[in-house]
């Protein structure tokens, strides 16, 4: 079957005048291959485009607040809370961020994907594009914990590739920012024509 999760709306401008996230989805169920069609779709296409454009950095993270839904890569969620998960993907996503270095990125992103202690679900650039969103399959956490599990993961990422991946991984309702990505890659097991 395949991993179901949820997507929310761009966040909005709060009646103090903050950017906010939306914390209700937009849609409680979708599967991993409508993620995949949205990110290599033109759906976020200009305003991928705009945000790696932005040099300000803050004007960055609200572009990127205001302009891009979001999807929780760990399940479906009634609301964005770890008290709220409806069901487990069987999924998480590994931030890598701060990989300026396009050439290394790519050789990165290559390596995940054949990555032989974790299956790769779906990977790709990150909204501002010196980093990657890599979903891998938790089907093997053997009874751990996310936060333990997470840590393996950390480990595994940092031997094997020598980088950091973000700490803010191991919450369940983490949030995942969906950009475009021409070069999206989803795992070839949700290509049949009985899953998509």
């Amino acid at each position: 079957m395949l991993p179901q999760i949820s997507i929310f709306n761009p966040g909005y401008i709060n009646s103090k005048g903050r950017a906010v996230m939306q914390t209700r989805p937009y849609q409680q169920t979708v599967s991993l291959t409508q993620v995949y069609k949205y990110i290599v779709g033109d759906y976020a296409k200009k305003e991928t485009i705009a945000l790696r454009q932005e040099q300000n950095e803050d004007k960055q993270k609200e572009l990127k607040l205001l302009t891009l839904r979001y999807c929780t890569p760990f399940g479906t969620f009634s609301y964005r809370d770890n008290n709220h998960l409806i069901q487990p993907s069987g999924m998480m996503v590994v931030d890598i961020d701060h990989i300026d270095d396009h050439q290394q990125l790519l050789a990165l992103r290559q390596a995940l994907i054949h990555d032989r202690r974790f299956e790769t679900e779906l990977l790709f650039v990150s909204p501002r594009g010196s980093g990657l969103k890599w979903f891998i399959n938790i089907g093997d956490m053997k009874g751990m914990q996310l936060r333990d599990f997470f840590r393996l993961v950390a480990r595994h990422v940092q031997f094997e590739y020598g980088v950091q991946i973000d700490e803010s991984g191991k919450d369940p309702s983490r949030a995942c920012y969906l950009c475009h990505d021409l070069e999206c890659y989803i795992n070839p097991k949700y290509l049949t024509s009985s899953l998509s």
